[in-house]
Formats: structure tokens, sequence, C-alpha cells
């Protein structure tokens, strides 16, 4: 017995070692640069103009989180998911022409969701229904709860002169033998003309094996839309993890079916819903590209690698490895992940993809402690067969840091997004040539 014990004991301190040795090597590990080809021919960028986005006491952006470009660029469409606002501007003077506030407005579409019984699957069940705010009183709801009811519009999108703005909205719920109440939550699409004035409604089909995220989608030229989605039972599919999963929705909000799973770079390391999962989701000519911020492969539907990244100073392949004993540890500590040791071990960040006049445009956030600002930007473009046609270096600002990026199609833009303490928000519109 005595034996057992001293190897019992043994192996506990064998265990702790070897936990150890992996989670100093998560802390002291760097990513080793990499040569890259300085031939590629590089983008000049050149800054065409630059507006300034008046903000009043109604629209104060806290985070752009959507950018849409319409009305043969005269217009542009800003939502802001955390403050709960979508703002149609002028694009050449940035004056504020139409905003909605979430916050403060009630919306047809609103009282219209809700008084849908069922609203499709609400979380695999067929017998809870939404409560319109008409009967909140009828449920034993009260003024407080009517208060909890919101929503949020996340990503624009124009769709035949048509203004599409994916939605979020938590509010409350009953199941028909009315015994208890609850509080979640659904996601679709909203549709307004070009004047930001409601149209109609788009509730997202819930199956036991998709359900929409706010986030990346595309829609193509039949109408379907292709949007992150999740699932419920991954445990359930041959593959190590499908939490995260891009589904194809026809125009009406039914699901045709998932075209795509979290890659096993993601799931192999923990990575699902810790640090830049989401997928950012890019259609040319009805052909869909898939790109996972963390990893190098760009996909196609299926999980089939149409061609991986190239000429880029760092990989994040090795920090991979050593990524899910990072976030055990700062678990462990009862602190938050740091950004700079995340960038440490993951120095390459996907965080925009586009339609380059039929080629493939990304920008990937470099973190690098030797740069002066500790990172910097590679804007690529790429042919649709892979084959790597400009890379452009973009340095940021420590006064007027760049918070988002978009394509103008209509002048060949590539617009930088930028707040300072100054003059608030501005867009820089450079010359994608």
């Amino acid at each position: 017995m005595r034996t057992l014990i001293i190897i019992f004991l043994m192996c506990l301190v064998l265990m702790s070692n070897k936990c150890t040795l992996k989670t100093k090597g998560a802390m002291n590990y760097k990513a080793k640069k990499i040569e890259i080809n300085n031939n590629i021919p590089s983008k000049k960028l050149e800054i065409q103009d630059k507006i300034i986005l008046e903000e009043n006491e109604d629209v104060i952006f806290q985070k752009i989180e959507g950018i849409e470009i319409f009305d043969n660029a005269k217009r542009i469409i800003l939502t802001d998911a955390a403050n709960k606002i979508v703002v149609m501007y002028d694009y050449n003077s940035g004056k504020i022409l139409k905003f909605i506030d979430t916050k403060n407005q009630g919306h047809e579409w609103l009282e219209r969701f809700l008084e849908m019984k069922p609203v499709a699957k609400f979380w695999l069940r067929d017998d809870i229904h939404y409560i319109p705010i008409s009967q909140f009183t009828k449920y034993g709801l009260t003024e407080f709860d009517k208060k909890l009811v919101s929503f949020q519009f996340w990503t624009p999108k124009i769709i035949n002169n048509r203004i599409l703005l994916s939605y979020i909205i938590h509010t409350h719920a009953v199941s028909d033998n009315e015994q208890y109440n609850i509080f979640s939550n659904h996601t679709g699409f909203c549709f307004y003309d070009k004047e930001l004035n409601f149209e109609k409604l788009i509730v997202a089909e819930v199956r036991n094996d998709s359900y929409i995220i706010p986030g990346s989608y595309n829609v193509l030229r039949d109408g379907d839309i292709i949007s992150i989605s999740s699932n419920f039972i991954y445990h359930e599919k041959d593959i190590m993890d499908s939490l995260v999963s891009v589904a194809r929705y026809d125009s009406t909000g039914k699901l045709l079916g998932n075209i795509g799973y979290l890659p096993e770079k993601y799931a192999n390391n923990n990575m699902a819903y810790e640090e830049l999962w989401r997928p950012l989701i890019t259609s040319i000519d009805d052909s869909i590209f898939i790109a996972y911020p963390r990893t190098s492969e760009i996909y196609a539907p299926g999980q089939k690698v149409r061609f991986s990244l190239q000429n880029l100073p760092f990989s994040n392949d090795s920090g991979m490895v050593l990524i899910y004993n990072y976030f055990r540890m700062t678990k462990v500590q009862q602190r938050r992940p740091d950004s700079k040791e995340i960038g440490r071990l993951l120095p390459l960040s996907i965080v925009y993809t586009f339609n380059s006049n039929g080629n493939y445009g990304v920008i990937i956030l470099v973190f690098d402690e030797e740069h002066p600002m500790g990172f910097y930007y590679i804007a690529q473009e790429y042919d649709l067969s892979g084959k790597l046609l400009s890379q452009t270096m973009i340095h940021d600002e420590p006064e007027n840091q760049i918070r988002n990026f978009y394509y103008d199609k209509y002048n060949n833009h590539l617009c930088l997004v930028k707040k300072n303490n100054k003059n608030g928000w501005t867009i820089e519109k450079r010359r994608w040539e």
C-alpha cells in the first residue's frame, strides 16, 4: 500500500512538472520571424479624401461594427451594436442623414416579431413562444421586464437598392402550459428601404444543428444568405468541434444546411470561444471564401482549402500548440488574457476580407514588438487561384488609430476608419491601386 502511495505521489509530481513546463512554454514563447519576398508589388494607398463623422447627443459611437456604402457612394450606413444604433451618413460631408436608436425608439418590426407563434423552433422546443409586449401584464411581466427587451443591429448590406441589417433580439418567452417565463434571444435579418424605413422582417430558422450568430455574412445573387452559425450537436459529429460553423439560408430565413465547420487548428487547441473565433465570409461571383482569423488557410464550403496566405513575416502554427495552456493558466490566475501575451503566441490575425474587383482582398494585423507601435497591418490581394498579386504595409498612428477597414467598390478605395481624441471618428479614403 505504501509503495502504491509513493508511486501515486511521484505521478502527481511528474504531471505537475509537465504542466509547469507547458505553462512556461506558453509564457516564454515568441514566434520567429520568417524571411519574406520584398519584390511583391505594393500599392501606394494614397489618400484621396478624408471625412469627419458627425456625432451628437443621440449618435455616439463606441465601436463601429458594420459598414456599407450605397447610392453610388453618396451615402454610407454604420452600425454600433454596443450602443444599439444604426446611422446613415452623407458619404461626402460626414453629416448625419438619419439614425435608428434601438435603446429609445419603438419599432413596428419588434411587435411583429413578438406576435409570431412560434418563431420557428425555439431552442429545440416547439411549445415555447415569444410574448407580445401588449400581453406582458397577462403573464405577470412588469415595466421593469419591458425595459429588459432589447435588440441590436450588427452588419449592414445593400441588396437590390435596399438595406439589409442582421439583428439579435433579447426578450421574454413562455411555454404553452404557461407555467414559467424565460428570457432568451433570436437572430435574423431586417429589410429597410434606402431611406431607412422598415419594410420586412426575416426570422432565421432554428434547428437542432444550426442557428445564426451575429457577425459576418454575405448574400448571393439568388438571395441565399451565407452566415456564421452555431449548433447543439457537436458531440454527435465525427469532427473535433462544430460549435462554430457557416450555414446557408434562403431569402426567407429557411436553413438549407451547414457548409463549413471550425478548423481542427481551433478545435484541437480550445480556441472555439476564447479568441477571434468568428469566421469572415466573402463572396466573389457567388464563390464563397471563408477565413478564420487565426489560421492562414482560406476555405471553400465543405472544409476545402482554396489556398493559403503567403509571404507573411510570422506563422501562428507553433503558437497554436501552446495557446490552450495559456488560456488555462489565465483562468487559474483569475485574470483576463493579455493581448500582448497572445500576440507573442499568435502574431497574425485576419481582420477584414473583401471582394477586390473580382480578386480576394485581405487585411492582416501583425503583432511585432520590434515595431514602434508593437503592431502593423498588411494588405494583400490574391487572384482566385491563390496567386499573391500585391502586398502593402499599413502603419498606424498612436493618436489616430485604425478601428476598422472597408472597401469602396464604387471608387476603388480602401477606407480606414479611425478614432482620435481631437476629431472623433474619421474615414480616410485611399486609392486601392
